[in-house]
């Protein structure tokens, strides 16, 4: 099988399986992007990449930034993600089978440079999850979270976002997102990287990023400079420009759904705890100490009420499981729980589309728990009047 062949027939694997959009970029291009950008670290002698996106549904996502509810996406990013795994296999089965070369399947999500020994990092979330259910241990949990929390950026073992530039697929947003033509940059990614040379794709002639900023009105966390733009990643010779990032921690926290009241305390994201981290101080979010005692508080403090303290749990239960499992392609629908994700879901490719989603969430309430720990919403109507749902919490997906 020659190469033009085997390019084809990888992106038909992907088209034929849930993607609407493939593309094949180079090493090359990725020899002056940060060191995410660099396959060999994955997998070495990798010359090539294959991307691909699925996109998120318009109506999906006006459910879930009107708060009416959020199961609709747990569904599409499970579906996401376990398609993305998928493809990913059948794609590297399909290059190592049929020729001499050498593929990866890339993990579409999750994936960072923590810790290379495997085995001791999961044997850390497995400690983690057995002192979390027992209760002790608290202070160790803690001062990890800060640790991680701490750090400016966390690097993961390959960037499927410049792997898509680099693929043709779209260029990085002001979010840091890529955003393609077709569905803006409300999608998931996936990938193989292989020791084909494959023949790279044209790059995406021009950026369909307009500066709307949206996406920093919609975070939360204070992730995201308004103003002020970081070094440009340099993707095939051309400039990436996006908006300075802050802390690590500040998306972490916040996409993880410990907080998420919005600055300004007129709305929050499906986060329980009512209180937005986007107004603590750069100099604290870098403080280990500041860090493993907020940490405390939204995991274990009393004056914390008690279904807060304990849907926080849940969810750093569900993160460790999903660290042992070691691969969210493989992560069940169950703990695929979107508490956040503003800030990509927001940027779908109609700018009118966009600024609807916004309104959305702006008239959208607020998210908490009851005492029985049922999740709920409160908001005002058109008449001013309180009013507080209960949105569903679970969906089935039709088993074959």
């Amino acid at each position: 099988m020659d190469l033009g062949e085997l390019k084809e027939k990888v992106k038909e694997i992907a088209l034929n399986n849930g993607a609407k959009l493939v593309g094949i970029g180079s090493q090359e291009r990725l020899k002056e992007a940060p060191p995410s950008g660099d396959m060999n670290y994955t997998l070495p002698g990798a010359q090539s990449c294959i991307i691909w996106a699925i996109p998120t549904s318009f109506e999906t996502l006006k459910n879930y930034f009107s708060k009416t509810e959020r199961m609709s996406l747990a569904k599409e990013m499970y579906l996401a993600y376990s398609n993305a795994w998928k493809i990913a296999e059948e794609i590297a089965k399909f290059i190592e089978k049929n020729t001499e070369y050498k593929a990866h399947p890339v993990i579409p999500n999750g994936q960072y440079r923590l810790d290379d020994n495997k085995f001791r990092r999961k044997m850390l979330f497995r400690l983690g999850r057995f002192a979390l259910r027992l209760g002790f241990g608290k202070n160790i949990i803690t001062k990890k979270l800060a640790e991680t929390f701490g750090q400016q950026c966390l690097y993961p073992d390959f960037s499927l976002r410049y792997g898509a530039v680099a693929a043709g697929l779209g260029h990085l947003g002001f979010s840091g997102m890529l955003v393609t033509k077709e569905f803006g940059g409300a999608l998931h990614l996936g990938g193989v990287l292989t020791t084909a040379p494959l023949e790279p794709d044209p790059m995406a002639e021009e950026s369909n990023c307009n500066k709307c900023k949206l996406c920093v009105k919609v975070c939360n966390s204070g992730y995201f400079s308004k103003d002020e733009e970081d070094e440009p990643i340099i993707i095939a010779g051309q400039k990436e420009i996006h908006a300075k990032r802050n802390t690590f921690g500040r998306c972490g926290v916040g996409c993880l759904g410990w907080c998420g009241l919005m600055p300004d305390g007129a709305c929050s994201t499906w986060g329980v705890l009512p209180i937005s981290i986007a107004n603590i101080s750069e100099e604290n979010m870098k403080d280990q100490k500041f860090l493993q005692n907020l940490m405390k508080e939204m995991l274990f403090s009393k004056n914390t009420p008690k279904a807060h303290r304990n849907l926080n749990k849940k969810i750093l239960d569900e993160i460790l499981r999903a660290g042992i499992q070691d691969n969210i392609g493989l992560r069940p629908l169950e703990d695929t729980n979107p508490r956040c994700n503003f800030c990509s879901g927001i940027c779908v490719a109609d700018f009118e589309q966009r600024k609807e989603l916004f309104n959305l969430l702006k008239q959208s309430g607020t998210f908490s728990v009851d005492e029985k720990g049922k999740e709920f919403i409160r908001k005002m109507d058109e008449s001013g009047n309180e009013i507080i749902y209960y949105p569903p919490t679970s969906i089935e997906i039709p088993r074959e």
